[in-house]
C-alpha cells in the first residue's frame, strides 16, 4: 500500500476531547516475547521524539457509493458520527429553491444509501442553504444560507436523531457580523471554524474561529487563526480533527494547486497555538480543488475534489494509519514492542498512544498493543503462513530480527 509520511511533523495524538484514564485492561502475550524483552533490548536507544506520526493510505475513489449524486453540482457535505446519514448540498427538483440540503440515510453501515429526502421548508429557504457540518451527538445542524458577502451561519436542532430539524436560528451576531461561510464544528461543539472575506484578515477568504464555554452559552466573537494558518490567498473549507489538535483546509497559496490543495495544522494543546500549516501532498491532493473533512473517529479524511479538472465534483477516502515504528530505524519488529511496554504502558504518552488508531484514547494499554501489531504485521504480510496476518506474524518478525542481529 502506498503511503504518505506527514513530512517529519510531529503530528497527532492527544485523543478525542481531552485524554482521560481508564482502567487497564490486561493483555496476554505470548511467553516468547515476555521472554525475549528480558533480553535488555531497550538499551541505546536514541532519544525519541514527543509524538508519534501518522501516514496516510491510497485514497480511494468512493463517488460510486453514490449513484445519485450529481458530480456537476453536488458533493458530499458531511456524515453523521454514526454514519448512516449524509448531507449534501443541491439545486435539483424537489427543493425549496436555489440549493437546498438534502440527507440520505441507510439503517446500517453496510447498507447502500438510500433516495435522498429534502430537509423541507422548515431548514430550506428561498435561497441557497448548503454546507452541512452536523454535531458529533447528530442533533445540531450548522449550516451556510446565502454565499459570499451575503453568506451567514445558521443551525438547526433536534431532541432525537428520528425526531425532524426544527426552525434554523443564526449563530449570532458576534459570528454574524459580516460574511461566514463552509463551517465545521468541532467534536465538543465548543469552537466553530469558518471562512470570511471580512476585514482585518491576511487576504481574500481567511480562516476564523469563534468559541463558547459551553453549549448552553453564545458563541463568541470570531478569531482570525493568524498567519502560520491564513495566506495572502483563500483559505477555505475548515475540518477540525476529533481531538481538536489537527485542522485540514483548503488553501491555493503559492504552491499549490490555483485551485486550492489540501493543507493541515497542528497544536500542542487546545489553549496552544496553531503551528505552520504543511501541504499534504500529491497523494492526498487529486490535482483539481481539493477540500477536505476528517471522520468521526479520525481514521479517515475525506477528500472531495475535481480531480479531471472539468468542473465535476468526486469524493475520495484516504485511511489515516499510525506509524508504529517507534524506534525509526525503519522496521517493525521487538524494539517497537519493547518501547510500547516498557516506557509507554500504562500512560498517556502520546507517542504509543495509537488505539483505537489513529488518535488513541487517552492510556496505553492492550488496545494500542494490538494496533502495533496488526499494523506491524501489515507491513511484512502473513510471515509466519498460517493464513492470517495478526499478532503472531509480528512475533515472527521479532524472533527473525533477534536472530539476524538489529
Amino acid at each position: 500500500m502506498k503511503q504518505f509520511n506527514v513530512n517529519n511533523l510531529p503530528l497527532l495524538s492527544i485523543a478525542f476531547g481531552q485524554k482521560g484514564r481508564c482502567e487497564m485492561k490486561v493483555c496476554k502475550i505470548p511467553m516468547v516475547v515476555m521472554s525475549l524483552l528480558g533480553f535488555g533490548l531497550l538499551s541505546g536507544f536514541d532519544a525519541l521524539p514527543a509524538y508519534a506520526d501518522f501516514t496516510f493510505g491510497e485514497p480511494v475513489n468512493i463517488q460510486s457509493d453514490f449513484p445519485f449524486l450529481d458530480i456537476a453540482t453536488e458533493t458530499v457535505d458531511c456524515f453523521s458520527a454514526d454514519g448512516l446519514e449524509m448531507y449534501f448540498g443541491s439545486p435539483r427538483a424537489g427543493g425549496q429553491g436555489d440549493y437546498d440540503i438534502w440527507v440520505s440515510k441507510r439503517a446500517s453501515v453496510e447498507d447502500d444509501w438510500g433516495p435522498p429526502e429534502n430537509l423541507g421548508a422548515t431548514v430550506n429557504s428561498a435561497g441557497p442553504d448548503q454546507g452541512a457540518s452536523i454535531s458529533a451527538d447528530g442533533l445540531s445542524l450548522y449550516f451556510t444560507h446565502d454565499v459570499g458577502p451575503a453568506g451567514r451561519l445558521y443551525v438547526a436542532k433536534r431532541a432525537t436523531k428520528q425526531d425532524n430539524w426544527g426552525t434554523p436560528v443564526s449563530v449570532g451576531a458576534a459570528v454574524n457580523t459580516a460574511s461566514a461561510v463552509q463551517q465545521c464544528i468541532s467534536a465538543d461543539e465548543l469552537e466553530l471554524y469558518f471562512q470570511s472575506p471580512r476585514p482585518g484578515g491576511y487576504g481574500s477568504y481567511d480562516l476564523y474561529v469563534a468559541a463558547r464555554e459551553s453549549t448552553d452559552d453564545d458563541w463568541g466573537p470570531a478569531v482570525n487563526l493568524g498567519p502560520t494558518i491564513n495566506s495572502p490567498s483563500w483559505d477555505g473549507w475548515p475540518s477540525i480533527s476529533p481531538d481538536g489538535l489537527l485542522l485540514f483546509f483548503c488553501s491555493n497559496r503559492p504552491g499549490a494547486h490555483p485551485w486550492g490543495d489540501i493543507y493541515v495544522a497542528r497544536r500542542a494543546s487546545r489553549s496552544a497555538p496553531w503551528q505552520p500549516a504543511v501541504n499534504l501532498g500529491p497523494i492526498v491532493n487529486r490535482t483539481c480543488w481539493n477540500a477536505p473533512f476528517v471522520s468521526a473517529d479520525g481514521s479517515a479524511l475525506y477528500i472531495r475534489c475535481d480531480p479531471n479538472c472539468d468542473m465535476t465534483y468526486w469524493i475520495y477516502k484516504a485511511p489515516i494509519l499510525p506509524v508504529v515504528d517507534f524506534s525509526g530505524d525503519g522496521k517493525v519488529d521487538l524494539r517497537d514492542v519493547g518501547l510500547l511496554l516498557m516506557i509507554g504502558w500504562g500512560t498517556d504518552n502520546s507517542r504509543y498512544d495509537i488505539g483505537p488508531m489513529p488518535w488513541g484514547d487517552g492510556i496505553v494499554d492492550s488496545k494500542d498493543l494490538m494496533v502495533l501489531a496488526q499494523h506491524g504485521a501489515m507491513l511484512a504480510g502473513d510471515v509466519n503462513y498460517d493464513g492470517v496476518v495478526d499478532f503472531f506474524d509480528l512475533v515472527e518478525l521479532a524472533k527473525n530480527w533477534l536472530r539476524q542481529g538489529p
